[in-house]
Parts: C-alpha cells; structure tokens; sequence
C-alpha cells in the first residue's frame, strides 16, 4: 500500500492520537495495515517516536518483544518515508556485530537493506563510507552500503568521483580478506558505474583470488558493465538487484519471494493464512546466502540458478 493509496482510503481526517496506532504496530501480530497507513500520512508525529525506538537498539538498550516488533516496522517506514533524520541512528546499528543485528531485526530485513538505506540518506557520504571501509563491520553489511553507494551516485547523490576513489581505495589497501562478501558488492558497483577503467583491478582481483568463484563470473560481469555503457540512465539496471528506492512500504513488509512462492502457499489453510505479513524478526537459513553465492542446497549451481529461481 503506497502513500497514496492511504490518503485516498483514510482522507485527511484525524482518526485518533498517533499513540494508538503506534500501539498497534508494535503489539498486533499481523501488520496493521491502518496503522502503517496513519503513520506514513502523519509521519511529523509518528517519526519521532519511530526514530526513538531505533535509537535505544542502536544505543544497546534492551528492548522488549513489543519494541522489537516495532523496530522492525520502524525501519521500514521510515525509509519508505524518506526520514533523512534517521540515517545517523541506522548507522550506528549497522556498525553492530552481525549476531547481534540478527537478534535485532532478524534475517528479514536483510532483502530490504539497502533501500531502506537509500531513502533515509541525508548526504553524509561520510558516515556511509565508514561503514564500507570499516572491517569491523558485518559484511553483508559492507556488501550492501557499496551497492547503496553506487546507486547514489548514479542518481547524483553523491560525487562520482568520490566513489570511483572508494572503490579504488578498497582494492589497494585490501579492505576486506580474500572472498569476503564484501567483494561482491565492490565488484558489482564497478559494473553498475559502467567504470571500464577499472577493469585491470577486477582483472587483478580475480587473479589475486580476492573474488571467490560464487561472485560474479567474467562474462557476468562484462554483461553489466557493458549495460551500465548502454543504458546509462535505466533505473532497472539497479531495480533488479534491490537497489532503489522503497515504493510501497506494505509490499516491502511482506517479505521475499520464496516466502510466497507455491510451495509455501500449499501450506496455508485459508485465503486469511495466506495474508502472510511479518510479526517480528524473522530467522532465515538464507541470511547470508545472495543470489550468486552457491546454492546452500549442494547442487554446485548458484543460488539464482537452482533453489532461488525455483522458489524452493
């Protein structure tokens, strides 16, 4: 349900203190949809207390089960809703150990990461090539803040040539050990930039051993680089790697495909089972499987090409 469509359902009418529907978010186990509706529409009063919550996990403040659920639904309106304030906050989460961000906000959050990275970022390049550059940090994390960061400068949010020196800076001073996951998304914006003069270090990379074999194949590689040349301004280039903006805050709440694919479906009971949306955190098996990493299933496939592509 996108902004919107909220307006056009609930009016501007003011159905009750914010309170309420904050209340519901963080309390009822199948997403308000009204709730996240008002939130959105009146985000000068719910974005406070939204940023709150996700400031006291950030601080290392033990949360109950009612604000963790709220955490969740937190981030993702706020980066729906573009909430530039919350970008320092997410930061300082991001910068947590990998166990502690999936005791958090769970492996759900992961397919929707960058997006909501995207649309909180307030202009600090800064702080967000800290996280990339910093080793301490979770590397799927890392993997997906150099993704954010080729989006945002291909839509002009950040220096280009700031990026190309990020990028170039990561593969000199080695800024992440061999076969890392961090990799894949340093190689991945090269392509997206469309950057051939830094071939001969992608060509290094792999003779270094640096990239390993799940992470993109030569001939994949040289299909996106030569796409970014062709279709300089294509947002679908970036759209179908998770990169861009959140569109419709209640679509990204439902969560990946897989867990609406056949095979799930077959399991619900009732067409009111199948209104599938997140309660809390979500543990997932495929937390730090990507699309071209190998298929946890044994096949010798990438993932994209066997278990994810069939839904299973």
């Amino acid at each position: 349900m996108k902004k919107q469509e909220v307006e056009a359902i609930l009016g501007h009418d003011d159905l009750g203190p914010i309170e309420g529907y904050l209340e519901a978010l963080a309390t009822e186990d199948r997403l308000p949809v009204v709730a996240l509706g008002m939130c959105l529409l009146r985000m000068e009063e719910a974005g406070p207390p939204l940023r709150a919550v996700l400031e006291r996990a950030a601080s290392d403040d033990e949360l109950s089960k009612e604000e963790g659920r709220l955490l969740f639904r937190s981030i993702y309106i706020l980066g729906g809703a573009r909430d530039t304030a919350s970008f320092r906050l997410m930061v300082g989460l991001l910068k947590k150990p990998g166990t502690k961000l999936d005791e958090l906000i769970g492996d759900e959050l992961w397919d929707g990461l960058a997006r909501i990275i995207i649309g909180m970022f307030d202009g600090d390049v800064d702080a967000l090539f800290d996280l990339i550059i910093d080793r301490s940090v979770d590397s799927v994390v890392r993997a997906e803040m150099l993704g954010v960061a080729a989006f945002l400068t291909w839509n002009g949010s950040i220096p280009r040539e700031q990026t190309e020196q990020l990028l170039k800076d990561f593969f000199e001073k080695n800024l992440a050990e061999p076969a890392d996951s961090a990799w894949d998304g340093w190689i991945h914006a090269i392509a997206f930039l469309g950057l051939r003069d830094m071939v001969p270090l992608v060509q290094r990379a792999w003779k270094e051993e640096r990239l390993a074999e799940w992470i993109l194949t030569p001939g994949e590689f040289d299909d996106l680089l030569s796409e970014a040349e062709l279709k300089p301004d294509d947002a679908t280039r970036f759209e179908d790697h998770g990169l861009g903006y959140i569109e419709d805050v209640m679509e990204a709440l439902e969560g990946p495909d897989y867990l609406r694919s056949d095979e799930f479906a077959e399991t619900r009971e009732d067409d009111d089972a199948w209104a599938w949306t997140p309660m809390e955190p979500v543990r997932n098996p495929w937390r730090h499987v990507g699309r071209n990493d190998p298929c946890p299933c044994g096949s010798g496939k990438k993932a994209k090409k066997c278990c994810l592509a069939s839904g299973a």
